[in-house]
């Protein structure tokens, strides 16, 4: 948070040095952590309740290397996305922290470079020269989200010749790996706990097993994991329930995000496998280094797309004691398991301690995972042994297996809606939307809410009024110094239901509409 026309650094901008505006920025950021914790911890990892349109002050985003703090990354979509995002309802724009930003945190760092390569053939000679590209994207991309692709292509032609179209394709899409797991499956809201990079496992099964995330709702188990975004996406366990009850939300399920990874991760190896044929010196450091941080990416992606549909259907069958469904997860788990295997192996390139802070689940290798991984299969086989035999099985458990081992179909309704231009707060707001093609719907939901994180969705029941379907946010609730943000939710059936606007095919737009005040 800024104040309007002022630098960053607060009050440090009257210091007379260098190390006075150090001091006075520290204080200024220790006085904003005071805030973010009790009973507005709401403020942390968000925008919070700072979007007012009546604000004395700027707001300046900030991106730790918390999620991804050592793999190489680089996606223009998702860096022109991220820009857009930080503008949203007037903001001010974002400051990136460098990706080895963690790297030795806290006292933890270790002799040598940080680079963190034991094998020295892809070591350079500074840390920061691997990342040129991830800065090049992010520097240009956060600055302008138009910017012309030639910006980084060139870089890309300079270094890998005519397998630069192929590399590209290969880094983006393994970059939206790690950034959909953080928002999907958010174990921990602490960067300084959820490192999904080198995850520390979480058990499906049994609780009482260590790990690290306390903030996971009790019991703490994978399947009670919430989304960092709830409104958007389903709990694993949550979501077994409605695959049992038959009664869908239009939520996007952890099933879909698994597919989304698992397609992901197919995507960007099938350009490295083109990459690699487009390259004469395989043995070239700069291909090696993006080829195996490209392929432990995948690798993440294969991990906990299997692991998410091992969760769904160990949530089938706690819900249900289908045998099918606990057999289904064991196997869903123990290809989890050799995805992390493998990639564990590829990661041998770098040293068996990577600390990115002082605690354990901060430090060490994908290897070094293992054993709990182990563990937790190992409980899930022990449930076997007590399982009832198949006999006649329940047909909402056989439909709900079924769903999770295979590939997800959100429902699909042409819509048409403009979204209002300006609103005039204590004035009610009608909303509506209409059916480009002919469909019949169950109902139609209208989800709102002031752009503010401290508040809840609200939801009204839409009713179809001149072949349009028409809701109202009451005058009562537009009285306030806030945005209004909405998003519809449709249902074909019980078991059929999406969202709209939703997702786009590469998940890099803004999933709901925004309407601002009028001044």
């Amino acid at each position: 948070m800024t104040p309007k026309g002022r630098s960053f650094e607060g009050d440090a901008d009257k210091a007379d040095s260098r190390e006075d505006k150090g001091k006075a920025r520290e204080r200024g950021e220790t006085a904003l952590m005071a805030l973010s914790t009790g009973a507005r911890s709401f403020t942390r990892y968000g925008y919070s309740d700072l979007m007012r349109e009546d604000r004395k002050y700027g707001v300046m985003h900030r991106i730790w290397p918390g999620t991804q703090r050592i793999l190489l990354w680089g996606d223009p979509v998702s860096a022109a996305a991220h820009s857009r995002a930080f503008t949203f309802c007037g903001g001010d724009g974002v400051e990136i922290f460098e990706p080895l930003g963690f790297k030795g945190r806290r006292g933890s760092g270790l002799p040598g470079d940080r680079d963190g390569y034991a094998d020295k053939s892809l070591q350079l000679r500074w840390d920061w020269e691997k990342y040129e590209y991830s800065f090049r994207v992010w520097g240009r991309l956060l600055y302008n989200p138009e910017a012309e692709p030639e910006v980084w292509r060139r870089d890309l032609r300079k270094s890998f010749h005519s397998a630069a179209g192929a590399v590209e394709n290969a880094l983006a899409s393994s970059s939206r790996i790690l950034p959909i797991i953080t928002t999907t499956h958010g174990a921990s809201a602490g960067n300084n706990t959820y490192w999904p990079e080198v995850y520390t496992n979480q058990p499906i099964v049994d609780a009482a097993r260590r790990h690290p995330y306390t903030d996971t709702p009790a019991p703490r188990v994978f399947g009670n994991v919430s989304p960092l975004d709830p409104q958007l996406f389903s709990r694993i366990n949550d979501f077994a329930g409605e695959l049992l009850k038959g009664e869908r939300s239009g939520k996007y399920s952890p099933v879909e995000v698994a597919q989304w990874l698992e397609d992901l991760s197919d995507t960007s190896m099938k350009e490295l496998a083109k990459a690699e044929a487009q390259t004469p010196d395989k043995s070239d450091p700069a291909f090696r280094r993006l080829a195996i941080d490209v392929s432990i990416q995948c690798g993440l992606g294969r991990f906990f797309g299997a692991k998410f549909r091992s969760g769904v259907l160990y949530g089938i069958y706690e819900q249900s004691g289908d045998r099918i469904a606990l057999e289904e997860s064991l196997k869903a788990y123990q290809r989890a398991r050799g995805s992390w295997a493998q990639l564990a192996e590829q990661g041998k390139v770098y040293v068996s301690d990577i600390t990115a802070g002082e605690l354990p689940h901060l430090r060490g290798h994908w290897l070094d995972r293992l054993p709990a991984m182990d563990a937790d299969i190992a409980d899930i086989s022990n449930k076997l042994e007590g399982a009832k035999p198949v006999e006649a099985r329940q047909q909402r458990a056989q439909a709900a297996v079924a769903e999770a081992i295979g590939r997800p179909q959100r429902g699909a309704v042409t819509l048409r809606h403009t979204p209002p231009t300006r609103f005039r707060p204590g004035q009610a707001l009608e909303i509506d939307l209409s059916l480009e093609k002919p469909s019949k719907l169950v109902s139609a939901r209208l989800h709102y809410r002031r752009v503010n994180q401290a508040e809840r969705y609200q939801t009204a029941e839409m009713a179809m009024i001149d072949k349009r379907y028409k809701a109202t946010i009451p005058a009562s609730y537009t009285e306030s110094p806030y945005p209004l943000q909405y998003y519809f939710e449709l249902k074909e059936s019980a078991e059929r239901a999406t969202l709209y606007p939703g997702f786009a095919a590469d998940l890099a737009n803004q999933p709901y509409f925004v309407v601002r005040a009028r001044a």
